[in-house]
């Protein structure tokens, strides 16, 4: 019977298959590690659409009416005591005040009515906290549809 005198491997193969295995998990830790100003980013959005949507609720139940700058967007939480007082209050419309933050912890801005007869504005001045900017800096805003796609 024939036996290999070799056992084990090489140093070189060795630093070889190590370096196979640690760029297979770098590549692992990018796939799924992902950008937090891009994951912030996506969160906000996802939130502006929440609230976005409850606003439509919160209308439809109430004869077409938005709740006003005055109001804010606790109305969405709470029944409004401001004038003008909702006919059909069906909230709470979300879950928590937790939603009416950006993933950077400042307040959505809402104004209503907004501009150019839109019924309401609501936007996040982004990561900078400041208005304009570009990229992961750029502000949210909700009559810019090209501002809520990721």
């Amino acid at each position: 019977m024939y036996r290999s005198r070799r056992r084990g491997l090489t140093p070189s193969e060795t630093l070889i298959a190590a370096a196979v295995v640690a760029a297979f998990a770098l590549m692992l830790t990018w796939r799924f590690a992902g950008d937090p100003e891009v994951e912030a980013r996506e969160l906000t959005i996802e939130r502006m659409r929440l609230v976005m949507d409850e606003l439509e609720k919160y209308a439809i139940d109430n004869g077409g009416v938005f709740p006003t700058t005055d109001q804010g967007l606790n109305a969405l939480l709470q029944r409004p005591t401001k004038e003008p007082r909702p006919i059909r209050w069906r909230g709470p419309y979300l879950p928590d005040a937790a939603v009416l933050a950006d993933a950077w912890g400042s307040p959505l801005i809402y104004v209503a009515p907004g501009d150019d007869a839109r019924p309401f504005d609501l936007w996040s001045n982004g990561a900078d906290r400041a208005e304009g900017g570009a990229g992961a800096e750029a502000d949210i805003q909700s009559w810019q549809p090209e501002t809520l796609i990721p």
